[in-house]
């Protein structure tokens, strides 16, 4: 067996020494096809489909996995660097469909810098065998990587100055066919739903737009006069509106992959999952929240609703949280809030790490956090996450901690997935009753049904809970984005997924308006209401609104305020990262209901 492993070996190192080139192009279409399969978790019409009828771009996801593999015509390890190139995409395809199968969302290299994060939550996904099962493959993998590097066959008379010239070849070719790609539209950098360019453009193309493109393009027209002429804009149609300054307690409860169930068409349950949530859509100002995700990506929701930026002019599929936000400070919520006094705080009943929110937060201004590790928490879902109840004590506790008014973020966690297709919850208070035959749905369905509509019970206790304070209040409260249970927009009675429930609860009499929302207008909507004017998002958002150019100075503002010379500050951040406290005091959330 020893001999005929070595004899394969020897055969295949010939090959390769003989027409690496040829060995490359074989290769990269295997490996582009296989991506395919993967990114589409079938091996049917769909794959060939794309193959045929997008078929340049097929071409381009195999020159791309080429361009990795011509690296071989310039090492002596080149068996070796074969089988590295082969396992990295392969751990890309393979990753990428275990991603698409438990969140609905695929795999990009901003989910690389977010394994410290994904790590502890683990378990929330994958049992503990399939875990050790995975640690295990990994440690195999490693250490025939070992065996292999020591052990494979070298390339004793490398050719450097013809297989250098060969691969710079390979690299011009590459890049003007790019260059063709992006002025023949076949390629782009703007991506706004990364699960549909997956789709349209392959997996090998949108990994690596993903990890090449970060942050906002620097306008054309990008200069300090420009920036003043979006200024005066600004400040001559905010001159005109006039009305007294109001100052309540601004809560906001975003929670997780909440939305509207009863809008499933076909969908029947034996009883309204939603009845709080309903009620106050029906009484007070409510709608839809446009938010920037779908199945995941809660993080880019709340940067949306705290800072006021359109997330669809930084790079695709984007977390700014694990970019720009790590090194650089701005305006946010929470920052213009406290030049009117407040003091403002953060909540999640997750870990604090998770999203780098840590870090973060401070960096847009908050004085307080309170995530998972400052609470009490003793009720938790079948999957393992933390049941949202103890929320409404945390916010409390907030409220009590200053003398004046409170803007509070905070983020749930219970409705979060994987949701199972299997009856985990025995008696459970919702049930499906009808429009769903496939059994593992239905039971996905009957699981999300009985997380929300507890969600729900959490929604009415605070409500209640702050109606008894008698303070001054603004409440608004919606989902960060659907859940992953195969919705289509086909299959909603409104909107499109989207599009989430929001219903902004006061005790103050403010005039009931209701419509749909972009996430990053959301802040700005509420600030108009009660005439706080500060901030140069929200004036923006209050003032230009639908008007000419709306999006393009959009971006502009955004650009100079994190990645530009910050003329809107007369070229000096004003805000600097806080000395975030963790938690409120040391009983945390004892009024949890």
């Amino acid at each position: 067996m020893k001999s005929l492993v070595k004899n394969i070996v020897r055969q295949i190192g010939k090959w390769i020494e003989k027409v690496p080139v040829l060995c490359n192009i074989v290769l990269a279409f295997g490996m582009a096809f296989l991506l395919e399969v993967l990114g589409r978790q079938t091996f049917d019409q769909g794959v060939f489909g794309f193959v045929n009828d997008r078929t340049k771009m097929f071409l381009y996801s195999a020159f791309i996995i080429f361009v990795t593999y011509s690296v071989v015509l310039i090492v002596k390890r080149r068996l070796f660097t074969y089988i590295i190139v082969t396992l990295v995409w392969s751990v890309i395809g393979i990753v990428n469909f275990l991603m698409l199968s438990a969140r609905n969302t695929p795999f990009t290299y901003v989910d690389v810098t977010l394994m410290k994060s994904v790590l502890p939550v683990m378990t929330n996904y994958y049992s503990p065998s399939a875990i050790v099962f995975m640690g295990a493959l990994i440690l195999i993998v490693l250490v025939l990587l070992v065996v292999g590097f020591l052990y494979l066959p070298k390339k004793q008379n490398l050719q450097y100055k013809r297989n250098i010239l060969a691969v710079a070849v390979i690299f011009a070719a590459f890049g003007g066919t790019t260059v063709y790609g992006f002025r023949s539209n076949m390629l782009t950098d703007r991506i706004g739903n990364i699960r549909i360019a997956y789709g349209d453009y392959g997996t090998p193309y949108c990994f690596s737009i993903t990890a090449l493109k970060n942050g906002i393009d620097k306008p054309s027209n990008y200069s300090e006069d420009k920036i003043d002429q979006i200024e005066q804009k600004t400040k001559q149609a905010q001159d005109k509106k006039k009305g007294r300054v109001r100052k309540p307690n601004i809560i906001f409860v975003q929670l997780e992959s909440h939305f509207d169930i009863t809008q499933v068409k076909g969908v029947k349950f034996n009883q309204d999952p939603l009845p709080n949530f309903h009620k106050y859509m029906k009484g007070y100002s409510s709608g839809q929240l446009s938010m920037p995700s779908y199945g995941a990506g809660t993080a880019n929701s709340e940067f949306e609703a705290i800072t006021g930026m359109n997330l669809d002019h930084f790079g695709a599929a984007e977390y700014p949280y694990k970019t720009v936000l790590q090194s650089t400070t701005t305006e946010s919520m929470a920052t213009l809030l406290k030049e009117n006094g407040y003091t403002a705080h953060a909540i999640h009943n997750n870990s604090a790490a998770f999203y780098d929110r840590d870090l973060v937060f401070s960096q847009l201004g908050f004085d307080t956090f309170t995530s998972k590790e400052c609470m009490n928490i003793k009720k938790w879902t079948e999957n393992g996450w933390a049941k949202d109840t103890i929320l409404t004590g945390c916010i409390l506790n907030a409220l009590d901690s200053t003398k004046g008014q409170d803007y509070i973020y905070t983020i749930s966690v219970q409705g979060h997935g994987d949701y199972p297709k299997t009856e985990i919850i025995e008696n459970p208070k919702i049930k499906v009753v009808g429009g769903i035959k496939d059994e593992a749905l239905k039971n996905k369905y009957t699981y999300y049904a009985n997380q929300v509509y507890q969600m729900d019970q959490f929604v009415g206790d605070l409500v209640s809970a702050l109606k008894k304070r008698g303070e001054d209040t603004v409440l608004v409260m919606y989902g960060d984005h659907l859940p992953s249970l195969e919705v289509d927009d086909k299959d909603l009675t409104y909107g499109n997924k989207y599009e989430t429930s929001y219903f902004i609860w006061d005790n103050m009499g403010l005039k009931k308006k209701d419509g749909v929302i972009e996430a990053y207008q959301l802040g700005s909507d509420i600030l108009a209401k009660l005439n706080i004017k500060n901030g140069v998002m929200n004036s923006f958002h209050q003032t230009r609104q639908g008007t000419k150019n709306y999006q393009k100075d959009m971006k502009t503002l955004q650009y100079d305020m994190l990645y530009g010379k910050q003329y809107v500050w007369d070229q000096k951040n004003p805000f600097q990262a806080t000395d975030i406290s963790f938690g409120i005091k040391k009983s945390q959330c004892d009024k949890s209901l």
